[in-house]
């Protein structure tokens, strides 16, 4: 399994020096409101969006889990707060 991920990693590296080379000429300014942010080549334009695409595709993900959890511990303290009270208490029946 090693041998074949690290076939894919260099696949894959082959693919993103040769795509940065095939598109290594400057692209279009870069503006904002027109003011002029910058020039990048096109290949760093590609790869500096796909590096905050997944960045935001991580945050998104570990927020969704951190709800799920959220989600699945207030269940989980419903469920046993209710098994609490369908239970007769002990002490309650016991005069003071």
């Amino acid at each position: 399994m090693s041998k074949l991920k690290a076939v894919l990693l260099i696949v894959l590296a082959v693919v993103l020096v040769d795509f940065a080379f095939e598109n290594a000429q400057p692209a279009p300014a870069i503006k904002l409101f027109k003011f002029q942010l910058g020039e990048l080549p096109s290949f760093l334009l590609t790869y500096l969006s796909l590096a905050v695409g997944a960045l935001i595709g991580w945050v998104a993900h570990g927020l969704r889990l951190r709800r799920k959890r959220r989600e699945a511990q207030a269940a989980q303290a419903a469920s046993a707060q209710q098994q609490q009270e369908s239970q007769p208490g002990q002490d309650a029946g016991q005069p003071q």
